[in-house]
């Protein structure tokens, strides 16, 4: 694998509690960074939180130097579908308002950042449930590798009260607390001196595992980039409050990485599709400012049937 650097970072998640039942971001002011008031407006609460943090990971960039916009999403810009669903239902599928179905769409943050900087390039988007962010990883390393030098990688999802208590009658939320964020960073095939981690690869697997089937992957993983796991440093996974799971990521803790550091990072954002993107923001934020780890790795998994695995090592000066 060719080396891909991650040299920019931007984050819009929670910040404190609120009197929700869920973790809602804490939202910047939006004037600064989308200066169309009437695009602005336009925008559901969902794109501009995406949009702001794409504009904010390329802060300064020249956009002929942007090779790709990929981005990933769980469910999408779920506002926006609501408002078209029910007007759809209030006016009986007639007379009606087209622009909330328009920016209801899965592509429509990264298309908004393209128009926004004028960047006439590869752009895709990537909705593959637990895996969308990950998805987005692998295509921004292989983009890398085919010869792009800057691509721009992010994730977002929103939780909304209808959204929430849909998942809590489907019993998806039982100890846990849904959340929502966006997270962008700025994969390049050259390190710089803001560099923050290098990214070392990504793995993806899709299915129900026991433990031993998923420490045999994790040795495989490890073994194709010339590692073992006592080589890992900081071991962070996505234990979520739900004793099925969490259960499995303390096996893992116990049995492969015994000595390193261990944490866990959705008590701070919230259980998302995409939530593994403030995982790699957070590890990649802590690298870059502490000495103690050089190797990360993030274990997360969506429901028990979606697995990724994130390596990323420390840059040295």
């Amino acid at each position: 694998m060719c080396p891909v650097y991650i040299n920019r970072i931007a984050s819009i998640h929670a910040e404190s509690s609120n009197e929700k039942p869920y973790f809602s971001a804490q939202e910047p002011d939006y004037k600064e960074m989308i200066t169309n008031a009437n695009l602005r407006r336009r925008m559901s609460r969902m794109i501009k939180m995406g949009v702001a943090c794409g504009l904010e990971c390329l802060k300064d960039i020249p956009p002929e130097k942007v090779d790709a916009i990929i981005t990933a999403t769980g469910l999408g810009c779920l506002a926006d579908t609501e408002k078209f669903m029910n007007a759809l239902m209030d006016n009986r599928e007639q007379m009606l308002n087209p622009t909330a179905f328009i920016q209801s769409t899965f592509n429509t943050v990264g298309a908004q950042i393209a128009l926004l900087l004028k960047i006439h390039a590869y752009n895709v988007t990537y909705v593959h449930r637990g895996l969308s962010f990950e998805s987005a990883l692998i295509d921004g390393i292989m983009s890398i590798a085919e010869g792009k030098q800057h691509v721009l990688a992010g994730a977002m999802d929103e939780i909304t009260p209808t959204s929430h208590i849909i998942q809590q009658r489907l019993g998806l939320l039982k100890g846990t607390t849904a959340g929502e964020g966006a997270q962008f960073f700025l994969l390049s095939a050259q390190k710089e001196e803001q560099t923050f981690a290098k990214l070392k690869g990504v793995d993806t697997f899709i299915t129900r595992m026991s433990v031993p089937e998923i420490s045999n992957r994790m040795h495989h993983f490890l073994k194709s980039h010339g590692l073992a796991p006592e080589d890992i440093d900081w071991f962070i996974s996505g234990k979520n409050g739900q004793k099925a799971t969490d259960s499995v990521y303390t096996e893992l803790e116990h049995s492969l990485f015994p000595h390193a550091l261990h944490s866990s990072f959705k008590e701070q954002c919230g259980e998302y599709q995409t939530a593994s993107s403030y995982a790699l923001w957070m590890a990649a934020k802590a690298l870059k400012e502490e000495a103690s780890s050089r190797y990360a790795l993030i274990y997360n998994q969506y429901q028990g049937i979606n697995h990724s695995i994130i390596l990323i090592k420390r840059c040295t000066s």
